[in-house]
């Protein structure tokens, strides 16, 4: 059974293994804040369909970032890249930019916080134990499969 992954835990993620072995998982925490459902109904083929977006503020905080052993500005590349290549629709959705905090805690160490926010989609697909009836049918939040052609064969007709 697949779950989905917020973009929040993705990010969260790709910085531990970007930052590792500087940073320790147990260094980086995240949460969602305040957020607004989107609904926004679409059928995605499969029996599966787009519900609603979750537009919400998230915050990241890394807690002793040695910035004298890491380059912070390794940080903000790594979120910025994250941004372009995962997180590519957010001027569709008006979406701001990262606000940082770097707040220095010892000569070797310091927090950074990272608010931004982010929008995650909320798929639908059957099953018949779902916690969610919708048209008379039950269904789970879950990422809706996507079939991916391995051959194609065309075919061309000739012009007189």
């Amino acid at each position: 059974m697949s779950q989905t992954i917020s973009k929040l835990q993705q990010l969260c993620n790709y910085l531990c293994q970007g930052m590792n072995p500087y940073v320790k998982p147990n260094d980086i925490d995240g949460w969602q804040g305040g957020g607004q459902l989107m609904i926004n109904t679409e059928d995605l083929g499969l029996s599966g369909c787009l519900l609603a977006k979750w537009k919400y503020d998230a915050v990241i905080e890394i807690e002793r970032l040695p910035h004298r052993k890491v380059n912070p500005y390794n940080l903000l590349g790594m979120i910025a890249v994250w941004l372009i290549e995962e997180d590519s629709d957010r001027d569709d959705y008006g979406l701001s930019d990262p606000d940082l905090d770097i707040t220095v805690i010892s000569k070797d160490h310091a927090q950074v916080t990272i608010e931004l926010d982010l929008i995650d989609d909320i798929e639908l697909v059957p099953d018949e134990q779902g916690p969610i009836r919708y048209l008379g049918e039950r269904y789970r939040i879950s990422l809706v499969p996507i079939n991916i052609a391995e051959s194609a064969d065309l075919q061309t007709k000739d012009a007189d």
